[in-house]
């Protein structure tokens, strides 16, 4: 999917305000594709751009709440994979249209999942697939309600995403959930090799951070955003 390809595990776990911030500013930031693995401080519940936040309110009464700068649906972190891609401008998969580069991204994630867990369960476990016309369902929220492309296994849906384009830049973040005690033996670096030719470590720069800091307070922290709909 790409030649080359950053990746960034990062050691500090973060609040949902400071994981939204972090991903735009890095969308705006980065020189190459960048794959960011996320370390969640405390359980939380993000919601699409689109979504009224009192019926996510309604379903996660005692959870904080953050509204993405993606679409799509309800998604509840601390116990998932949660990852964002951030491609810059310039580069060919930027410029996929959304269905393309969606159904492309989770067919190389599926076979990844594939391949790790035929080496590490034993036999029986069903083959992680792409959702097709037959698996679609509408809700509120992103794991109940399977979108075409999305990751099935054994009929359960356990990878959705969304997408955000902003100045001919790509952003996808992404959450693998549901699978259970098969999750501790998947290795996130696996997940970056499947995507990138060369694949190289990267972190976050101090100045970075700090303008992701700042942007959780004025932004993602705030009543405006969170209640604007």
């Amino acid at each position: 999917m790409f030649n080359e390809l950053d990746l960034i595990l990062l050691n500090e776990a973060f609040d949902g305000p400071m994981q939204m911030a972090l991903d735009e500013v890095l969308l705006r930031s980065v020189l190459r594709p960048t794959l960011r693995i996320y370390a969640w401080g405390a359980a939380c519940v993000t919601f699409g751009y689109f979504q009224k936040v009192a019926e996510v309110r309604q379903t996660h009464p005692e959870i904080p709440l953050v509204r993405r700068w993606t679409g799509g649906g309800m998604v509840e972190h601390g116990n998932d994979l949660t990852f964002s891609l951030m491609v810059p401008k310039g580069d060919p998969v930027s410029a996929l249209p959304p269905a393309h580069f969606y159904k492309e991204l989770h067919a190389r994630v599926a076979g990844w999942l594939n391949s790790a867990l035929a080496t590490t369960v034993p036999d029986g476990i069903p083959e992680v697939r792409l959702a097709g016309v037959g698996d679609l369902l509408t809700g509120p929220s992103c794991f109940s309600a399977p979108a075409i492309d999305d990751l099935l296994m054994g009929g359960i849906k356990i990878l959705g995403g969304a997408q955000r384009r902003s100045n001919s830049a790509l952003m996808y973040q992404g959450s693998l959930q549901g699978v259970g005690h098969l999750g501790s033996l998947l290795d996130p670096v696996g997940l970056s090799q499947s995507l990138g030719g060369t694949v190289s470590n990267a972190e976050v720069r101090p100045s970075i951070e700090r303008e992701a800091a700042d942007l959780a307070k004025v932004r993602y922290s705030s009543v405006e955003w969170n209640e604007r709909r």
